[in-house]
């Protein structure tokens, strides 16, 4: 509790930056001046402007080279200066917090070094990374269990701690693996007790669920030895490593919690919901996102900046999910500050600063979840996890991601999905169970069933897995919805059927393979005379006050890829049945993200208008822009309270609300939609 404390002032003032500034200046091109072009007349200026409340450049890139003389010789080949030296120097000038930028478990000069440190894959080989960059400099994957940590990192350490003096260290490049070297392997079969070589790290076995638990430990070892030596060297400098894990049993080395988004790689909706996974943890968190569009499997791209209405719509959806907003630049090759990309930045900082009142020291309403059980040392969110908080974010729930140590004691959610969970113990399922009871919906789909307690809280038994290919269920409407993936055959055992899954007009025609997926005319249901499969396409159970669903296909994989508009009608017409009488609700379109939060007793209504801004079905090009963000309007939404609140009012801007009240029901008209604005109801007492 002392060593919570200690962090916990530490990293105070963090909490209090609502923008910040990452230089992401890779020392992977050998062949020009690294940086000649950071001088007191370029940097200065711009850290006086922004005021950020940290800045991150570069010590380590992927290459292993480093932006400072180390006694490894690792420095640049033409190094012009020791960069963080003179990022301290002009930081302390400005007051702007140092952060350094080090690559953790990718390092190319070490692994060509000392191969014997590199992780290995399942045929004993060297792991490369990046090899599609190899004729410039090459990345290996560092096992983290190699002597590569004491011979190497901390000497590093050593040197930028006692050189740069920095306030933080920003780590990248944790996420390779997992190793299969002789080291990784004999700890495995001491955890486990297993035998043979690991497996592949396929959760659906119990060999691969257990090598994935064994990897997560070592990974989270070795950020705990780093976090450590940081700590030994200067204790009040801070550690984060990007992209990793979120789990709850792995959070203890961090000051806080952080990732880099890039687009549109990365959909805005990716950082959203990754905000909205760390928000439970009681600590900092933040995304930065970058002003340079560029994808990294698309070689022949010529990346360039990013418009503004995009770089504030991205910041407006980390902002308004509580996290803090990191500016991700390029400069330009001899590490000068691009004058087109500051003066974004500029209006970026002027943006966020107009909303921290609302943003910064906000708590999650706590209202629905969506649970991600599964043990990985990675932060990335499966598919399942991603497509279910898609969905509760276009139907307007405003979800967090959780896993079971939000499931402990008292639940305080009123819904939660479980999206195609392979990993469900018998305690989580008991504890689903009492939230049922108690008055909660649970809805889970697809593979979560291999669970035999869930089966049991469902009331279905498994007939035969992946039965069908392909199936439907007619809505409330009279259309049809479709999800073309297995679905499993349920028999019922205490539950209903809530729909009854319809066949695709040729499902078991012999002949039906030779027909490719995209054929028109192919996997459509016979609306006029529909073929009933004659087991439930969903299930219904009722416990206690509550109730549970589940639905026997990869549902949210499924919506997580395609995004189709009649799924999301259906999870629709499956949530009424789940939480049929929500405290939220508004009429706004699927694209207008809405995240609730609280500050004291006040509710926080965060409206973040998605809109794309341009056509994105275009097809055969690389045509990956967001112009502009049109403006929609107007949007009502309706409160449901215990007793009147207080008043409401808009932030920015403190301009008044358009409110009615009613018997309980607080109505509110948000006129027109920019980028992000924030409904502020004062003395809110819940629904």
């Amino acid at each position: 509790m002392v060593e919570r404390t200690k962090k916990k002032l530490h990293s105070d003032w963090l909490a209090d930056s609502p923008f910040n500034l990452l230089v992401d200046y890779y020392t992977e091109v050998p062949f020009r001046p690294y940086g000649s072009g950071a001088t007191r007349e370029n940097v200065l200026p711009v850290l006086k402007e922004l005021k950020p409340g940290y800045l991150v450049i570069y010590a380590k890139g992927h290459s292993g080279y480093t932006t400072f003389p180390s006694s490894l010789g690792t420095e640049h080949k033409m190094l012009a200066k020791d960069m963080p030296a003179f990022f301290r120097e002009v930081t302390r000038e400005t007051g702007t917090r140092l952060f350094l930028y080090y690559s953790g478990l990718v390092d190319g000069i070490a692994g060509t070094r000392h191969p014997q440190w590199c992780m290995k894959d399942r045929e004993g080989k060297v792991q490369q990374i990046l090899a599609d960059w190899r004729d410039l400099f090459v990345c290996y994957s560092m096992c983290p269990l190699s002597p590569y940590f004491d011979e190497w990192v901390s000497v590093h350490l050593e040197e930028i701690l006692e050189r740069a003096d920095p306030d933080g260290i920003w780590v990248d490049g944790d996420w390779p693996g997992p190793c299969y070297c002789e080291r990784c392997q004999e700890r495995f079969h001491k955890e486990t007790g297993l035998k043979g070589p690991a497996p592949e790290m396929d959760l659906l076995t119990e060999e691969g669920l257990a090598w994935s638990r064994t990897w997560a430990n070592i990974t989270h070892e070795w950020r705990t030895r780093f976090a450590a030596k940081v700590k030994a060297l200067k204790p009040s400098c801070l550690y984060s490593a990007g992209n990793i894990s979120a789990r709850k049993e792995f959070i203890a080395p961090f000051d806080w919690r952080s990732g880099d988004w890039f687009s549109p790689n990365n959909h805005r909706i990716v950082q959203s919901i990754v905000m909205r996974r760390y928000a439970t943890q009681g600590m900092p968190y933040d995304a930065f996102t970058c002003d340079t569009a560029f994808v990294h499997s698309r070689k022949h791209y010529r990346a360039r900046t990013k418009p503004l209405a995009r770089m504030l719509q991205e910041g407006a959806g980390v902002m308004a999910n509580g996290g803090l907003w990191g500016y991700w630049t390029y400069p330009m090759p001899n590490g000068a500050f691009v004058p087109s990309k500051m003066r974004r930045a500029a209006a970026a900082a002027k943006f966020a600063r107009e909303r921290a009142g609302v943003c910064l020291h906000t708590d999650t309403v706590r209202w629905t979840a969506v649970l991600d059980a599964e043990p990985r040392g990675q932060l990335n969110l499966s598919a399942n996890a991603l497509g279910a908080a898609k969905a509760l974010v276009a139907l307007h729930r405003s979800p967090d991601v959780i896993d079971e140590s939000e499931l402990a004691g008292p639940i305080p959610y009123e819904l939660i999905v479980v999206p195609e969970q392979p990993v469900l113990g018998a305690e989580t399922v008991a504890r689903f169970e009492r939230f049922v009871r108690l008055g909660g919906g649970l809805m889970s789909t697809g593979r979560s069933i291999r669970s035999p307690e869930l089966r049991e809280l469902l009331g279905v038994r498994l007939a035969a897995s992946a039965q069908v290919d392909d199936g439907h269920v007619i809505l409330g409407d009279g259309d049809p919805a479709g999800v073309f993936a297995p679905w499993d055959k349920l028999e019922l055992a205490g539950a209903e059927q809530l729909y009854p899954l319809y066949l695709s007009w040729d499902q078991f025609n012999p002949e039906v393979g030779k027909i490719p997926a995209n054929y028109a005319i192919h996997g459509m249901l016979d609306e006029e005379k529909p073929e009933e499969a004659h087991f439930p396409a969903a299930t219904v159970r009722r416990l206690g006050r509550g109730v549970a669903v589940h639905v026997p296909t990869a549902l949210f994989r499924v919506y997580w890829q395609f995004g189709n508009p009649d799924m999301l009608a259906w999870i629709r017409e499956l949530l009424g049945v789940l939480h049929p009488h929500p405290w939220f609700r508004t009429d706004a379109l699927s694209f207008v993200e809405v995240a609730l939060r609280r500050k004291g007793r006040d509710l926080l209504v965060h409206f973040v208008n998605g809109n794309p801004g341009r056509d994105m079905s275009v097809v055969w090009t690389d045509d990956l822009w967001v112009d502009d963000i049109p403006a929609v309007g107007p949007i009502t939404c309706w409160l449901r309270c215990s007793r009147k609140p207080g008043e409401a009012f808009w932030q920015p801007g403190g301009q008044r609300a358009e409110t009615a009240w009613d018997d309980g029901l607080l109505k509110i008209v948000l006129p027109r939609l920019e980028i992000h604005t924030c409904l502020v109801v004062r003395e809110w007492f819940g629904g």
